[in-house]
């Protein structure tokens, strides 16, 4: 295969073609470079780029159109600009795929690519794409996106201040979010749980020394299945029904040695599929944390990283000597321990032979910012396990929609995923008929004159179903739950507590009123029950609370701190109040 020369100036029949090239863009050791040289010849962008080069040198393609020479340069330019200004390679990519189609249509139908009528021209393509979707050739948003991909180009090249794909027919036809049901609602957390619970037991399976021992490598499922991955080897029963098919005794056992060989090299040349597919399940877990889309993720290089905790959770940094670095993502708690398994296990295998977060290993020469297919966890493990695969983009989709659900914030939803909050609100947000009941019955609670006042109003801090119902582990000396008596609702199963700075404060108030009346209390002579054990009871039961609050992390301890400060400047919470000060004597 001849490959375009690099030369800024070359003679091709007698005309000047510049330099058309993009040399700041890395290839592939099998990636033919960008050329748009293709564009000037008439049927050059419906070649095949491997041997389009081969037929322009041969002249089998003709002369270049002068007419194009205009325009093509300042598309150039303008590409340039952008690879050079850090746009992404897969947009640049995505932008001249495109114009191939746009040109290559102007071909097939004669139109002028002059830089005087490209307006015109481009018109007359968005009318064509129009009339294959209305054949059904092609569907709408399909053609609208790939006109809009032009567009953008066009509106640069031409000094647009409205964009081109307006003056057309092709309209974008949005799809309005539907709610879904209940039961669809639940399975769709169903869904992202099994699957979430595959990714783990993927990465708890294939360890060091599992990849690197003997095949095939034993994928243990918590529901008790097991996979059998043969790294890049076909299973032997299937080998054994392709047999018949060999021409001969020669080609089966060559077959055979093949595989031995392969078996026996336990190394990166041949466990390169099982390690993808951990890195697979460890940035499918990654993402179901942090909440990242799929190409910030790809990008994230290999850092020293530093925690600092955070609500739920920590805070990870680019370890600095002299001071910390900007966050680059939150995580829970829990998953803390699974991120760094998975950078022993990235060092033990790598070492420090990549700088990527996730190095996929590459075949036949592909660069590591190559997108990569995840269909070795979604055909090989999860169709033949019969567990339905999230995408990178739902499992984000998903975890947004969670969030909001249980957060009812859209302003902090948007700011955990990295989003305006007009984003969140039109692209992302889901309407959930569960989530739209609650919101209804609770409106006409509130609203309705027959309802108001009807709500169960729990005795002490927290809230409650109304359904008074002791726990099962209950002393006999302990309060019993009445809904009436405060002490009693700590003792019941239907009480809970509030996530809040002001459920703190009014269980701290609660429990000095009865650090304030247990010295003071005097047991009646005929009562059937210690009471004062009751009291001391309540105290521990709240002091466990508190204790959890200040434990769980920093923004909760805070609270726990905030409430002992206004106990001791004798700021009571208003619901307790009156008590304290009566049982102060004040």
């Amino acid at each position: 295969m001849a490959f375009p020369t690099t030369l800024s100036q070359q003679k091709v029949l007698d005309v000047a073609i510049p330099d058309l090239t993009f040399t700041m863009v890395k290839y592939g050791a099998t990636e033919t470079p960008w050329d748009l040289r293709v564009l000037l010849y008439r049927g050059g962008a419906k070649g095949n780029p491997k041997t389009v080069f081969n037929q322009i040198a041969e002249g089998k393609l003709g002369r270049p159109i002068i007419d194009r020479m205009g325009l093509v340069k300042i598309i150039h330019a303008e590409i340039t600009a952008r690879l050079v200004g850090g746009g992404a390679r897969e947009t640049a990519s995505s932008m001249i795929r495109n114009l191939r189609a746009f040109f290559s249509w102007a071909d097939e139908f004669d139109q002028s690519l002059s830089l005087e009528v490209i307006e015109d021209t481009y018109r007359h393509w968005c009318d064509y794409l129009l009339s294959q979707v209305q054949l059904k050739v092609m569907k709408n948003n399909s053609a609208y996106s790939k006109a809009q991909i032009v567009s953008i180009i066009l509106n640069a090249v031409l000094d647009r201040a409205q964009s081109l794909i307006l003056t057309t027919r092709l309209k974008y036809k949005k799809r309005g979010t539907r709610a879904v049901s209940v039961a669809a609602d639940k399975q769709s957390l169903t869904d992202t749980f099994k699957f979430g619970h595959l990714c783990l037991d993927i990465i708890n399976s294939l360890s060091y020394e599992a990849i690197f021992g003997s095949l095939p490598i034993k994928i243990q499922l918590r529901d008790g299945r097991e996979i059998e991955h043969w790294s890049g080897l076909r299973d032997p029963a299937t080998v054994v029904s392709l047999q018949p098919k060999y021409k001969n005794k020669h080609t089966t056992e060559k077959v055979k040695r093949q595989r031995d060989n392969w078996e026996a090299d336990g190394t990166l040349n041949t466990r390169y599929p099982t390690i993808n597919l951990r890195i697979m399940a460890e940035m499918m877990a990654f993402i179901g944390q942090t909440g990242m889309n799929l190409s910030q993720a790809h990008n994230l290089l290999l850092n020293q990283y530093t925690y600092s905790s955070s609500t739920d959770g920590y805070d990870v940094r680019a370890f600095k000597n002299r001071r910390h670095g900007e966050v680059l993502f939150s995580i829970y708690n829990e998953y803390r321990e699974v991120f760094e398994n998975y950078l022993a296990w990235r060092k033990k295998v790598f070492g420090e032979t990549s700088s990527r977060l996730f190095p996929f290993i590459r075949t036949l020469g592909a660069l590591e910012t190559k997108s990569f297919s995840f269909k070795p966890l979604q055909v090989n493990i999860c169709k033949a396990m019969g567990i339905a695969f999230v995408s990178p983009q739902k499992l984000r989709n998903t975890r947004v929609n969670w969030l909001l659900r249980r957060s009812r914030d859209p302003d902090q939803t948007a700011e955990q995923a990295q989003h305006m909050k007009e984003t969140l609100l039109q692209v992302y947000e889901k309407p959930s008929l569960q989530v739209a009941l609650v919101e209804i019955i609770e409106f006409w609670k509130k609203n309705d004159p027959r309802l108001v006042g009807t709500e169960v109003a729990c005795p002490a801090p927290g809230s409650c179903d109304g359904v008074p119902t002791s726990t099962s582990d209950l002393p006999p000396e302990a309060p019993k739950p009445d809904c009436s008596n405060p002490s009693g609702c700590l003792f019941c199963t239907h009480h809970r507590d509030i996530d809040s700075e002001d459920y703190v404060w009014s269980t701290a108030s609660m429990r000095y009123l009865n650090l304030t009346i247990l010295p003071r209390f005097h047991q009646p002579a005929k009562a059937k029950a210690d009471s004062a054990r009751h009291v001391q009871m309540v105290i521990d039961v709240l002091t466990s609370k508190l204790k959890w609050f200040s434990d769980s992390n920093a923004a909760r301890k805070a609270w726990v701190e905030e409430a002992q400060e206004k106990l001791n400047e004798g700021d009571y919470h208003i619901y307790w109040r009156h008590l304290i000060e009566s049982a102060e004597g004040i």
